[in-house]
């Protein structure tokens, strides 16, 4: 009997000392949210997209990254120099977009023949590597339905008039087209776009699309 008791006293404590251990971490996170719930949001939605791009990956079929969510990942686009991988969301516009790459579904998709437009919420948190590249830079896209394939920035135009629509129009070339508001901080007067052009490159021995 006694030793029920001191059993008894020691889980009690043990379920004192957890719940003040987890009040204290619960208020943490709070207060960290109050201070900066962007780069929380932002670091949630980042990891759900890259997971479910992992089990699209694995299990050959689109995964959403939550189950009442109305996109999902369909390629992931790395750059190597700058050490970031985006994930491409199958639309545009789909409040998802602000942590991710947005596929605009009136071109061709990542990675097929063809210019794939691809936009970038002046919003996203993430916006700052579009930004970082440089003419010359090598991408990888990896995509679910289409393979492989080994890219290289082309053009980076800055301020482009939302009406130079040439822009977007298809190509004979596997292309990427990605496309921003700019500038990104002035949501009323953004009325240029900033825009770069990624062509399809060949990595000396090796094929792209492998």
């Amino acid at each position: 009997m006694v030793v029920s008791v001191i059993g008894d006293d020691t889980m009690k404590k043990h379920r004192k000392w957890s719940g003040i251990i987890l009040g204290l971490f619960l208020g943490i996170v709070v207060w960290q949210y109050n201070q900066n719930s962007g780069d929380i949001r932002g670091w949630i939605a980042h990891t759900l997209l890259h997971t479910a791009w992992i089990r699209t990956q694995a299990s050959g079929k689109y995964i959403k990254p939550w189950p009442d969510a109305n996109i999902y990942p369909i390629a992931r686009l790395s750059i190597p120099r700058l050490n970031i991988e985006q994930i491409i969301l199958s639309s545009a516009g789909e409040g998802m977009s602000v942590f991710a790459l947005g596929h605009s579904k009136s071109s061709v998709s990542p990675g097929e023949l063809g210019n794939s437009v691809l936009n970038i919420s002046h919003q996203n948190i993430f916006i700052g590597f579009l930004n970082k590249l440089k003419e010359g830079d090598t991408l990888l896209l990896e995509s679910l339905r289409h393979g492989r394939w080994h890219y290289q920035v082309s053009k980076i135009e800055k301020t482009v008039k939302k009406t130079e629509t040439f822009w977007v129009e298809p190509s004979l070339n596997r292309r990427l087209t990605l496309i921003s508001c700019y500038p990104y901080t002035d949501t009323k007067n953004n009325n240029s776009c900033y825009i770069v052009v990624i062509e399809e490159i060949e990595i000396k021995g090796r094929m792209s699309g492998m």
